[in-house]
């Protein structure tokens, strides 16, 4: 009789548990849904505005560097924890370039990076998104899917674009920062 008990007891537990785990899958938290409006940005693309980065192709090409890839790509996101605040950025004006050097350093590694535009409507816009992007989760379309930038990058502003100059080995740092410093002097 008392294994019985014990029995019944058990499988109502477990069927009590299952319940809890198959109603979070259902109802999940907020924060964890899908998040497609909370804050949308879209970009626009300009050929005039994109014809002022001409000279970072020349000084690239004259280092020699060569453009390994010029995308447009699909909406990105990033979460600030602070506000708790998602961002969704897509748009024309979303572009994306991936350099790679023609000379190697210690013997075979060819340095490499990307860079990511991301041109706002003004000065003080480009200045407030930077700030955001400082130490954020870069997330496809939801905060389960979020995470942090673990590769080497950097952020800087210019007029009303901000540059996500980024690599994924710690020995081509010095190249993002040196670019982000030759992107940020450019006239603009």
């Amino acid at each position: 009789m008392k294994r019985k008990r014990r029995l019944v007891s058990q499988s109502v537990l477990f069927l009590l548990m299952l319940m809890m785990v198959v109603s979070y899958y259902f109802f999940k938290p907020n924060d964890t849904k899908t998040l497609s409006s909370n804050n949308e940005l879209t970009l626009k693309f300009d050929h005039v505005e994109f014809a002022k980065l001409n000279s970072l192709f020349t000084i690239m090409n004259k280092d020699g560097f060569y453009m390994q890839s010029d995308d447009e790509f699909g909406p990105i996101g990033f979460y600030d924890k602070n506000s708790k605040q998602f961002y969704s950025v897509n748009g024309s004006g979303l572009k994306s370039f991936k350099f790679k050097s023609n000379t190697p350093i210690n013997g075979h590694y060819y340095p490499d990076f990307s860079v990511i535009i991301l041109p706002f409507d003004s000065k003080t816009e480009a200045e407030k998104y930077k700030k955001l992007l400082q130490k954020p989760l870069i997330c496809n379309h939801t905060i389960d899917e979020c995470e942090s930038m673990k590769e080497p990058y950097t952020l800087v502003t210019n007029g009303h674009f901000v540059f996500i100059l980024y690599t994924k080995a710690e020995m081509f740092k010095e190249y993002i920062e040196r670019y982000a410093k030759v992107l940020q002097h450019l006239p603009m």
